[in-house]
């Protein structure tokens, strides 16, 4: 078992204290970054630790291709072709559709985000290049967020092979993904109307099963806009086991206030793909300590 703590354990809060007292019993090692936009207070518990991201790193492909697309080199109504070798598995839809089939980069940024495909995301990093998703998030200061390669191209890094290796698809520190989703609720990227569609995407994602699991509904007045990913790890721990990666990073609205959260899981022992997964509970559970908390619960 791998315990958390609090990033300057002598100097944790209340909240970071409760956050690690909780972690100390999950089977894995999880890292919690949250930050009010109104007041500015800051939660970090294991915050600048690197983690996998999973699918979660697509936020930066999209933060990239709204950069390009303000830049002129790109623009929502072009279209790309969809072929039977750009297909690949896991979650999407596009690995279902004919081959030829045209689509317009907006549409793609809809698929990424909102269900999270796979095959729209790799026309995506075809279009923009994987090298310029990283130059973009280290010039907003977030050199550990990397994207290495397209999914399921295992093995067949575009950058820094090393670290694919560990990583896979991509990697970041709950701090640092935090700061995206601060950046994009604040409109500081790209532009403001860029950040605001970035949020009605966000806002479309269907896999709820960490960060909003257990927030009050929209009828509460509470949105979240999110980003999630899954997956396992790509090296064996020293026992030799392959452990899950669940992730989620989110900008959360409530009546009182907005805040950031990204909540990363790694070497999790329950490798189950369901929603019950440990990863996905402790999480649901340490958003909602986290959403009381500002909510001054």
């Amino acid at each position: 078992m791998l315990l958390a703590t609090a990033s300057a354990a002598a100097d944790a809060s209340p909240i970071e204290r409760r956050i690690a007292a909780r972690l100390a019993s999950f089977a894995g090692l999880m890292g919690v970054a949250a930050t009010h936009l109104d007041t500015g207070e800051a939660i970090a518990v294991n915050a600048d630790t690197r983690f996998p991201t999973a699918s979660a790193i697509k936020t930066a492909v999209m933060v990239e291709t709204f950069h390009q697309i303000a830049s002129g080199q790109l623009r929502k109504d072009r279209l790309l072709t969809l072929t039977d070798e750009m297909k690949v598995g896991g979650s999407g839809v596009l690995h279902s559709l004919h081959g030829g089939s045209q689509l317009q980069v907006a549409d793609l940024l809809y698929l990424m985000v909102a269900l999270s495909d796979n095959t729209a995301t790799n026309m995506l990093i075809g279009a923009v290049g994987t090298r310029n998703v990283d130059d973009r998030m280290a010039a907003y200061g977030l050199p550990l967020t990397r994207l290495y390669r397209p999914t399921f191209r295992g093995g067949h890094p575009d950058v820094f092979p090393e670290e694919e290796k560990e990583f896979g698809l991509g990697s970041s520190t709950p701090r640092e993904m935090a700061r995206l989703m601060e950046l994009i609720a604040r409109g500081k990227a790209v532009s403001r109307e860029a950040s605001e569609e970035m949020v009605g995407l966000l806002e479309k994602q269907q896999y709820r099963e960490m960060i909003p699991r257990s927030l009050p509904g929209a009828d509460a007045g509470v949105k979240v806009a999110n980003k999630t990913g899954q997956d396992e790890e790509k090296l064996p721990d020293a026992a030799g086991i392959l452990g899950a990666i669940r992730v989620d990073a989110a900008i959360v609205t409530t009546p009182k206030g907005r805040y950031v959260l990204a909540v990363f899981a790694r070497r999790v022992k329950d490798t189950r793909w369901s929603v019950d997964n440990d990863a996905f509970v402790t999480g649901a559970e340490i958003s909602r300590m986290v959403f009381d908390y500002f909510d001054g619960r």
